[in-house]
């Protein structure tokens, strides 16, 4: 098996199992606070990989550039994930999350000069097919909010979306280590702004505590992703990593209790068959 293989797979039991429990306490603390919180594990993580291996050695001005854009990117996609986890169904939330691989994939074969095998193109149009439904059938239950988390939702899948080309540019451009420091230097700012903004409301002990798996598992997945990006096609990457939603879906069926519709069993299975055809 090839070792991005490994990674990318790794990659969706890490941020299915994350974001099937992560819709309580991102409720309780809110979007700027997890996200600092988040900062805690992913800023040593990086600042040591950049440290350890000499990322400072490989920068170069054209790749600084695209390695903040890329980061921006990433950034702003996770703001927009959390905005949406607080208002609207962590199952629909994380069904609609697998969309964005439509503008990675676009942007990789216009962009990029990539090209899809028949067997990739097929793997990718049953895990497309299966966030729609995932997307447009959650649980069967209203939420008061409504579609509150739409408007985020859609700006999530459009950073992200970008996010995976420009990531896989910047690799190339000044490697794991050095991109790894720009991330830190984007991101951490834009994160602790958003808790400082709400730094009068009061924090939850037991949401922090109940949080801090979480922000482990969505840690170790932003290693994965990252090194499966940078290893392998990033038209079969991406898209492969958005089996994560099935894992979600599960997790909140098996965990939380929640139930799960007919359309979301049949989306979980297209979205499993098409991550074993984008392995082979």
């Amino acid at each position: 098996m090839e070792l991005w293989l490994v990674y990318a797979l790794l990659t969706v039991v890490f941020y299915g199992v994350g974001e099937g429990l992560s819709k309580e306490p991102t409720v309780r603390l809110g979007t700027g606070r997890m996200l600092a919180l988040y900062s805690l594990y992913s800023v040593p993580i990086y600042a040591g990989w950049f440290l350890l291996f000499n990322g400072a050695g490989s920068l170069s001005g054209t790749g600084v550039i695209v390695a903040a854009a890329s980061a921006l990117c990433g950034t702003l996609g996770n703001v927009f994930w959390f905005k949406a986890m607080e208002s609207g169904k962590a199952s629909v939330v994380s069904g609609f999350t697998a969309a964005y691989p439509v503008v990675t994939v676009a942007a990789a074969v216009i962009g990029l000069g990539a090209t899809l095998l028949p067997l990739q193109v097929l793997s990718i149009a049953f895990l497309l097919a299966g966030a729609a439904l995932l997307g447009f059938y959650g649980d069967p239950a209203d939420t008061p909010e409504g579609r509150a988390w739409l408007i985020p939702m859609l700006f999530a899948v459009l950073f992200w979306g970008a996010w995976g080309v420009l990531e896989k540019l910047a690799i190339e451009e000044i490697g794991f280590a050095g991109n790894a420091g720009i991330y830190v230097v984007v991101s951490t700012p834009i994160f602790l702004g958003l808790a400082w903004r709400d730094r009068k409301m009061p924090w939850d002990r037991e949401a922090i505590r109940s949080a801090q798996p979480i922000l482990i598992l969505f840690a170790l997945a932003g290693i994965t992703i990252f090194l499966a990006i940078g290893l392998g096609p990033v038209a079969v990457v991406v898209p492969l990593t958005t089996a994560y939603p099935g894992v979600a879906i599960l997790v909140r069926r098996l965990w939380m209790a929640e139930r799960m519709s007919f359309p979301q069993k049949v989306a979980v299975g297209l979205a499993m068959f098409g991550a074993v055809l984008a392995s082979l």
